[in-house]
């Protein structure tokens, strides 16, 4: 018989929002608050769900990206994949990026979604990254963390924000895997 052992997860931005949280890992256990040395933040292309540029990490050296570490069992990994656009063909809006991150009781080694498209940069709105910061609260990642992204270039949203509730998006995602 096998066993389904957690996939380890590590959330930043968007994906730190106790609403969207729970709307895609219901089940998923939070083991550590952890950060990601020599990246940074970057936001690129366009969400239509928060009018503006969406976040991934990007190397750079003496950054970090603080986070939560999530264990995920294999279905609500391969579900919280599809809500994120992974595909295993590669065609998809992000991608899985195994990496070891720091955290209180150590190193741990990680998966976590990075953005395909990196070509373009746009400013977050206003609205996502309020969003964002909502969920660093929450967790209690670090003040100079939380301060970086408040200082973001962005700008406001030109539509009503978000355009739908996470959890709809959710929904609409629960049937099939990220094939």
């Amino acid at each position: 018989m096998a066993i389904d052992r957690p996939v380890l997860q590590f959330l930043y931005g968007a994906d730190l929002h106790p609403e969207r949280l729970a709307a895609c890992c219901p089940g998923g256990e939070v083991k550590a608050i952890g950060v990601l040395r020599d990246h940074r933040l970057a936001f690129f292309g366009h969400n239509d769900l928060w009018d503006g540029g969406e976040e991934t990490v990007l190397a750079e050296k003496g950054a970090s990206v603080h986070g939560i570490v999530v264990a995920l069992s294999t279905r609500e990994a391969d579900f919280f994949d599809k809500v994120r656009g992974v595909r295993l063909n590669g065609t998809g809006s992000h991608f899985h990026y195994p990496t070891r991150i720091e955290t209180p009781g150590g190193p741990l080694d990680v998966v976590l979604y990075k953005l395909d498209d990196s070509r373009t940069p746009a400013p977050p709105s206003v609205e996502y990254v309020a969003y964002m910061a909502a969920g660093m609260r929450h967790f209690g990642l670090p003040a100079a963390s939380l301060a970086t992204l408040e200082t973001l270039s962005a700008r406001p949203a030109t539509v009503p924000v978000p355009r739908i509730a996470f959890p709809a998006i959710a929904a609409a995602a629960a049937g099939g895997c990220a094939c």
